[in-house]
């Protein structure tokens, strides 16, 4: 009867450490989340929009084509900036919520349409 005991004893601390171990394995694994800071671009036959993410600020650069050459439509670009917390954009009061950004693309409105951005 003590052989059993022993053997289950055995048995159950040999599971209980390769669980352990497996476990830190698995959280010794660094952790790589892509990082949001970046330029992101979007472009079309009406609009080009570049936004550049850096920390928890943006910053964003829009040209509407008009047709009448990239000197005029350069000379008329608007600019904006805002806030991003958790990969979400805000203006600049930080309340508006406007688009999202995942360190692969963003998304934000370009008139009245929601446009995607890629680094």
């Amino acid at each position: 009867m003590k052989n059993i005991y022993s053997v289950g004893l055995i048995t159950l601390l040999f599971l209980c450490s390769c669980s352990n171990g497996s476990s830190n394995n698995q959280s010794s694994k660094p952790n790589k989340q892509k990082s949001i800071n970046g330029v992101y671009s979007y472009s079309d036959s009406s609009a080009e929009s570049n936004i550049t993410v850096i920390g928890n600020s943006w910053s964003g650069k829009l040209i509407i084509k008009s047709g009448l050459g990239s000197s005029y439509d350069n000379s008329n670009a608007s600019y904006s900036s805002g806030i991003v917390r958790d990969g979400i954009i805000y203006d600049d009061s930080g309340y508006i919520e406007l688009g999202s950004v995942n360190g692969t693309s963003l998304s934000m409105p370009i008139g009245s349409s929601r446009v995607t951005h890629y680094k």
